[in-house]
């Protein structure tokens, strides 16, 4: 038990080291942390007995296949981003057409990852898509993207192109992939051919399930990387051209005079209703009013007739 304990422990620590040692420490290039996080992939929990057993004898048919990396040239991962000035009433068709173009494509040579436009009927409409492409579809694409945007009466804002070397991170995440690899094999072997207590058999299949578990993680990054560089990422953003005046400035003239009408309308229905509401008032105040205006006339001229 002891002895076949220990050989788990001295090949797990072999080939772990061995795995860590490919790791690389190029800080200008910001590639550390990445590296870490894929080396601290969350590990599977141990499935029962049998399961594993089963999986076991077949684990050699299914192991992440990794093929030798081609270091002769720069894995390079393209990025494009591009901003397309049009005018508002053919912005969002544009756009329309360019996500057709990709899904006529099929989605081996072109996916859509995002496609958005905003304020499509109103005065400043805007778009945005977002396309991961082969190289070749994208280089075809751009090269006619010019030309048709000058045909629709827009123009080319800016038109960027990135570039990330992945050389490194994919040769040294392959390396951690043949390491991890060599071990769960070595770990199968050891538990199909040993012979021990239930514990060591256990313990031998905990192992070979963690080793599995970071193998897969590892694998699962490496096809990331190896994804970016067969292909590009192509980003458009479409805005309406601006004009002179824009449409918003006379508004509130316009409607001014729309509701000019409608105000005056009102102001002589609000004196309507005020006359109709004064008129019992003036039939009952006039006849007072004018009665004590004539007494008291009376009396003055009495009074001066007195004097």
């Amino acid at each position: 038990m002891v002895r076949t304990a220990g050989l788990v422990l001295i090949a797990s620590a072999a080939l772990t080291a061995c795995g860590q040692d490919t790791r690389y420490t190029n800080d200008s290039e910001g590639y550390m942390s990445e590296d870490m996080a894929m080396m601290e992939a969350p590990q599977a929990a141990p499935a029962p007995m049998r399961t594993r057993m089963d999986s076991v004898s077949g684990a050699g048919s299914n192991a992440p296949q990794t093929a030798p990396e081609d270091v002769s040239a720069p894995l390079l991962a393209y990025t494009y981003q591009t901003s397309l000035e049009l005018p508002g009433d053919v912005l969002a068709a544009t756009q329309g057409a360019h996500v057709a173009a990709c899904q006529t494509a099929g989605p081996a040579t072109c996916q859509v990852i995002r496609a958005q436009v905003n304020n499509a009927d109103g005065p400043r409409p805007s778009a945005y898509l977002q396309l991961r492409a082969s190289p070749d579809w994208i280089v075809e694409f751009r090269a006619g993207l010019e030309g048709e945007t000058e045909e629709l009466g827009g123009q080319v804002l800016s038109d960027q192109t990135s570039v990330e070397d992945l050389t490194t991170r994919i040769v040294d995440t392959a390396a951690r992939v043949a390491a991890q690899t060599t071990l769960r094999d070595r770990l199968q072997e050891l538990l199909e051919t040993r012979d021990g207590d239930l514990s060591d058999l256990l313990a031998v299949e905990r192992e070979l399930a963690n080793v599995q578990a970071n193998l897969d993680a590892q694998a699962s990054v490496l096809a990331a990387l190896r994804q970016r560089v067969n292909t590009s990422m192509l980003t458009l953003n479409y805005q309406a051209e601006r004009q002179v005046v824009e449409p918003e400035t006379f508004n509130p003239i316009g409607r001014a005079f729309k509701e000019m009408g409608e105000v005056f309308a009102n102001s002589v229905a609000s004196l309507i209703l005020f006359l109709a509401g004064a008129l019992p008032w003036l039939v009952i105040a006039v006849p007072v009013i004018s009665g004590v205006v004539i007494g008291f006339r009376r009396l003055l001229r009495r009074k001066k007739a007195a004097s």
